[in-house]
């Protein structure tokens, strides 16, 4: 009876043996899994800083060549019409399109120009009270939205972009 009750036991812990290697290696799989995926962020974040720096050497690229830019006045081949919102060049039918003259922008460069200055401008109150703010946006959208209005309605009220509004309610 004694030699039933060993075996028993001795098969039990086998068992047991056997649950704790599988446990273990699962486990080691997850600690890879984790190793990757910070891995993948990290090159992820290295990604978007290589990007965004570039972005902003070719802004500043481009304001500075419109800044040093001539303002010559430019012959018109063929007449302008303006339509609501759009001005087409009219191209007489004997003159092919890549002879077309090219027009000034419908937008001064002087507008771009400072709402480029006015978004780099560097905020002259601290960090910390900008964190507040962000806490406070971030905790009216909350309730905005928790409240049952439009994501187009919080953007407005909090006079943010609607893609801002967006990633915030989805990083809750």
């Amino acid at each position: 009876m004694i030699w039933i009750f060993l075996v028993f036991l001795f098969t039990l812990q086998i068992i047991g043996f056997y649950f704790i290697a599988l446990l273990y290696t699962k486990i080691a799989k997850f600690d890879e899994l984790e190793k990757k995926q910070r891995k993948l962020m990290a090159e992820m974040d290295d990604s978007l800083v290589a990007y965004l720096s570039e972005l902003k050497d070719e802004n500043e690229w481009l304001i500075e060549r419109l800044a040093t830019r001539e303002d010559k006045p430019i012959a018109d081949k063929a007449p302008i019409t303006k339509e609501p919102e759009l001005a087409k060049l009219v191209v007489p039918p004997n003159e092919q399109p890549s002879s077309m003259p090219i027009t000034k922008p419908q937008i001064p460069i002087n507008v771009a120009l400072r709402s480029y200055g006015a978004a780099n401008k560097p905020k002259e109150q601290p960090e910390v009270e900008a964190d507040d703010d962000d806490d406070d946006d971030r905790t009216r959208a909350f309730a905005m939205h928790d409240a049952g209005e439009s994501i187009e309605e919080i953007a407005k009220k909090l006079r943010k972009g609607r893609t801002e509004v967006e990633l915030l309610l989805k990083f809750r």
